[in-house]
């Protein structure tokens, strides 16, 4: 016994040692290396001087000539202006690039780009995305700036880059260093790239103060992951103490291009607390559009409480609504986490809660119509095992749709036109099976009116406000095209309503649509001899078997009403109009021998 609870003391000894002793091992000698980087980094970063360690004076003549002129001085030195500046430049910013190739070798520079980096094409065009936050530091004049910058081109370039750098209020300059993922390195890099004597020793005294905190949270440069062209970003911004307009020239030394600013173009910027107050702004229309889908559907269902009616609507149609507003919340979610912050994460909470309630909604009555539309044939643990394939095929489908989301957004690669213009006519094309459902089963869709027009309504929402509205939040360019998405829609819309007022095949040629079941055929006039056989037989009579009343089929009766008294179904059983109609509208089946009946 004693030697069995040994072994098994020392099996747990082994264990701690195993998960948290070598562990604690391994953080101690990974504390120390960090230590002995952090020493090492502050005695080079201290070591730094203009005259030795400036990169800016190696950059291309036409480069250093660019950036002069970006800021206010031709002979390379920085001129500190009087004119008054925003204090506080963080905030979202958007603009245009254009970008051009140098070839002047330089200590950076061999004529080669280097293996698995990438930059745009000589002269290329594209869009401009970056995010700033401004951090105060002792000095009044320099605040510390952070964020991300987005360059897209049409041509299928794409890069994130991580940003850190200095904004001197006093002169609207604000100095960068780009790169995939910023490190301790950052720093150093960012001092030497400083076009003056004068703005290294401020930029160096500034970062010294700044990453006595940071510099514990920068990773080593050997830790960092892929390598990328890093830039550095020279950004001049216009007087005034509320105008976020600036002009831009970035550089990358590894790779040689040149991106700026287009003549005559700036990039302009909104104010943290002004782009917040857009963002709720487009939440909560966004999140109004979503209560107004979940009110209208709730009316709809209330709409199509039997079997019969449940069975004019299209499993497909719905199926595509469904998809489609799950993919839009995911968008929405992405962008959410990606911005971050208190309100976008509230704001991307309440878009989740409402999501999950409409697509619970949908997806009970996805079901119920799929159900009803089955045959009778199929047996209720059948109709079950169905059912559950169903639900787990579209949950699987969402979360392998996140996913891919996910993985596409984070290439950072643009989405070619052609294909984005395909997507939205595909995700805009959900009216189609309730059209084609109409026309082939010769009936008026099950459909509110109310509920066609609305859900058309909301869901053009969010394409017209990425496309035709210009102050977006996500500052995409108006694109001419999306009104022809919308006249597509509509005629969607249009059609719907024409068919429950024209008949559900008006605008297709008798010649091809199929033959549909004439409920009120006509009957032989009869003669003499069947009239008095008849008075002599009570039962020879057709019966109603809904009422068990006698059904009239005789030709004075037809003529008196334009509706015929009588139906006749596929397999041959007669009914009186009234009886089977209200009967179609609980099941679509015969009462008297269970066949399936086409609707009305």
């Amino acid at each position: 016994m004693n030697r069995t609870l040994g072994c098994i003391l020392l099996l747990c000894v082994l264990w701690l040692w195993l998960g948290w002793g070598a562990t604690w091992w391994d953080s101690q000698e990974d504390k120390e290396r960090r230590d002995e980087f952090e020493r090492e980094w502050w005695k080079s970063f201290q070591r730094l001087t203009y005259e030795d360690n400036s990169t800016f004076t190696l950059l291309p003549d036409d480069v250093q000539g660019s950036v002069g002129a970006l800021l206010r001085n031709s002979n390379k030195r920085l001129v500190l202006s009087d004119s008054e500046f925003t204090k506080d430049v963080a905030g979202t910013y958007h603009g245009e690039w254009e970008s051009e190739h140098n070839a002047q070798t330089t200590p950076f520079w061999n004529g080669t780009l280097p293996s698995g980096y990438s930059r745009p094409d000589d002269g290329a065009t594209g869009r401009l995305t970056m995010v700033l936050r401004s951090e105060a530091i002792e000095n009044d004049n320099v605040n510390l700036l952070r964020g991300s910058l987005t360059l897209q081109s049409a041509t299928g370039f794409s890069t994130l880059l991580d940003v850190e750098g200095l904004y001197w209020s006093g002169s609207g300059v604000a100095i960068l260093h780009g790169a995939p993922e910023i490190s301790a390195q950052s720093a150093a890099d960012l001092v030497r790239a400083v076009p003056s004597e004068k703005l290294f020793s401020q930029a160096k005294a500034a970062l010294s103060e700044a990453y006595t905190s940071l510099l514990s949270q920068r990773k080593r440069p050997e830790d960092v992951g892929r390598g990328d062209c890093e830039y550095h970003v020279y950004l001049q911004f216009s007087p005034g103490r509320k105008a976020l307009v600036a002009r831009s020239v970035m550089f990358s030394p590894a790779c040689s291009v040149s991106v700026a600013t287009p003549a005559e173009q700036t990039i302009v910027g909104l104010h943290a607390k002004t782009y917040t107050l857009m963002v709720m702004r487009y939440a909560a229309v966004a999140a109004l559009g979503m209560v107004a889908l979940l009110l209208l559907l709730e009316r709809q269902m209330r709409h199509t409480p039997t079997p019969a009616r449940l069975a004019r609507v299209s499993y497909h149609t719905l199926s595509m609504q469904a998809i489609v507003d799950s993919h839009v919340f995911v968008l929405h979610a992405i962008a959410c986490t990606a911005v971050g912050g208190l309100v976008f994460l509230v704001a991307g909470a309440v878009a989740f809660v409402m999501f999950t309630a409409l697509l619970v909604l949908v997806m009970r009555y996805v079901a119920a119509v799929w159900r009803a539309q089955q045959s009778s044939a199929v047996s209720p643990d059948d109709c079950r095992r169905c059912l559950v394939r169903m639900y787990v095929t579209a949950y699987v489908a969402l979360v392998l749709g996140i996913v891919a989301t996910y993985a596409y957004l984070d290439t950072q690669r643009p989405l070619p036109a052609a294909v984005l213009a395909a997507l939205l006519v595909v995700a805009h094309a959900y009216w189609v099976p309730q059209i084609w459902r109409n026309v082939k089963r010769n009936t008026s869709c099950g459909l509110r009116w109310d509920y066609i027009v609305g859900t058309t309504a909301v869901r053009l929402f969010f394409p017209l406000y990425a496309f035709a509205y210009t102050n977006n939040i996500a500052f995409v360019s108006p694109a001419p095209l999306v009104w022809g998405l919308v006249a597509f829609s509509v005629a969607q819309t249009a059609a719907l309503m024409m068919q429950d007022l024209l008949g559900p095949r008006f605008f297709v040629p008798e010649f091809l649509t199929p033959q549909a079941h004439d409920y009120h055929p006509a009957v032989s006039l009869p003669d003499e001899e069947d009239l008095e056989r008849n008075s002599q037989s009570s039962d020879a009579a057709a019966v109603c078997a809904v009422c068990i009343q006698p059904v009239d089929t005789t030709l004075e009766d037809n003529r008196l009403d334009p509706t015929p008294s009588y139906m006749l179904t596929p397999c041959a059983h007669m009914y009186h109009t009234e009886c089977l109609q209200q009967w179609m509208d609980i099941k679509l089946e015969c009462p008297v021998c269970r066949a399936r009946l086409p609707p009305l």
